[in-house]
C-alpha cells in the first residue's frame, strides 16, 4: 500500500512545473532607437520595442535590423533552473518547463549613420 502510494505522489507531482510556469517564457526587446525589425529564428518577427513567447527549451538567435543602421544579432539559450529537475522530473524536461530563457529581455543600442 505504501509504494501505491508514493507512486501515486510521484504520479502527481510529475509535470508540475509545466503546470505552474508552462512551455514558454517571454522574450522581449528594446532598441534605441525604437521601430527596429527583429527577426527570431524561431520564425517568429517583430517592431522594437516588442516582445514574442517562445519555447523555453529551444534556444534562438534574434537579429535586430533598421535601414541606415548596423544589424546585430543575440543570442537567447535554455538553461536548467534551480531545483527545476527536482520538481517536476522527465515530464517536465521533456516539455521544457524547468528551463529558463537567458536573457529574456534584450536591449540594443543600435550604431546608426546620418539619420536627417
Amino acid at each position: 500500500m505504501r509504494i501505491s502510494l508514493s507512486l501515486l505522489s510521484l504520479l502527481l507531482l510529475a509535470g508540475c512545473a509545466t503546470i505552474v510556469r508552462g512551455t514558454e517564457q517571454n522574450v522581449t526587446v528594446d532598441t534605441v532607437p525604437s521601430g527596429a525589425q527583429v527577426q527570431f529564428s524561431n520564425g517568429q518577427t517583430c517592431t522594437s520595442p516588442c516582445g514574442i513567447a517562445a519555447k523555453r527549451n529551444k534556444a534562438i538567435n534574434v537579429s535586430v535590423s533598421m535601414a541606415g543602421c548596423q544589424p546585430q544579432t543575440a543570442f537567447v539559450r535554455p538553461r536548467i533552473t534551480a531545483g527545476g529537475g527536482l520538481l517536476g522530473g522527465l515530464p517536465d524536461l521533456a516539455t521544457g518547463a524547468v528551463y529558463d530563457l537567458e536573457p529574456s529581455q534584450l536591449s540594443f543600442m543600435l550604431t546608426c549613420g546620418d539619420r536627417e
